[in-house]
């Protein structure tokens, strides 16, 4: 690669990094793109020229970070696969829930109140699919994914679990810990309609180890607790 393109590609990472930390600081309503730009030391024709648009700017720099950071990177790294890796998937997202709660609070809420939120939902989606899809090749590799299988649809399933799972964190149903029981729930039950051998019985322990924790909280906000209808 060319001294000028390394260049451009790390002053484009610098300026994603900042916009993530802005994001961390302010919350994503509250930016503006002039507030970017001071941030970034540039200035806000060359944000435009660069991005396109605010929106867009902030879609590329999260999702730019869940793809390397939060799964890209340690799934690469690692040794895991086939069950082994669909369950890491499960818990590196669980762990960037942890460590921001409120930071992704607010980015999920987003998912379903704009077009920008609903474009980052579906990059999302879809980083989490190609993950799943290699665990799930190689759980085929091994004859333990039934041969009726669509890997392609199940992948999708898996991932879309994740976005409900977020969806029942943002609207306060969920805690931090009932995020990653119910994203790992829902994804081993399936699992378990499609796996046979030891593939099964990873993910029968993650069900096992999961069910206790899946229960919706009270929701304080909205004055409503699991288990209270037809009482």
């Amino acid at each position: 690669m060319k001294l000028v393109e390394e260049q451009t590609l790390e002053r484009r990472e610098r300026i994603l990094e900042t916009v993530r930390q802005c994001i961390v600081e302010k919350g994503v309503m509250d930016l503006t793109i002039r507030d970017l730009a001071e941030s970034c030391r540039v200035s806000v024709p060359t944000l435009y020229r660069r991005f396109g648009s605010k929106e867009q700017l902030l879609v590329e720099a999260i999702r730019s970070f869940f793809d390397s950071e939060v799964l890209g990177n340690q799934l690469e790294n690692s040794s895991l696969q086939g069950a082994e890796r669909l369950l890491a998937i499960i818990d590196l997202c669980g762990k960037t829930i942890a460590d921001m709660p409120e930071y992704n609070q607010q980015l999920f809420a987003l998912f379903t109140s704009s077009d920008f939120g609903a474009t980052l939902g579906w990059d999302i989606t879809e980083s989490i699919t190609f993950y799943v899809r290699q665990g799930l090749c190689e759980i085929e590799q091994s004859g333990e994914l039934h041969d009726w299988i669509d890997s392609e649809v199940l992948a999708e399933r898996v991932a879309a679990q994740c976005i409900i799972a977020a969806l029942e964190f943002c609207n306060g149903d969920l805690s931090t810990q009932g995020f990653v029981a119910v994203f790992g729930y829902s994804s081993a039950l399936l699992m378990l309609a499609s796996t046979s051998g030891d593939a099964h019985a990873i993910f029968k322990a993650r069900a096992l180890q999961a069910q206790g924790h899946v229960r919706r909280q009270a929701n304080v906000r909205l004055g409503r607790t699991p288990g209270k209808i037809g009482e």
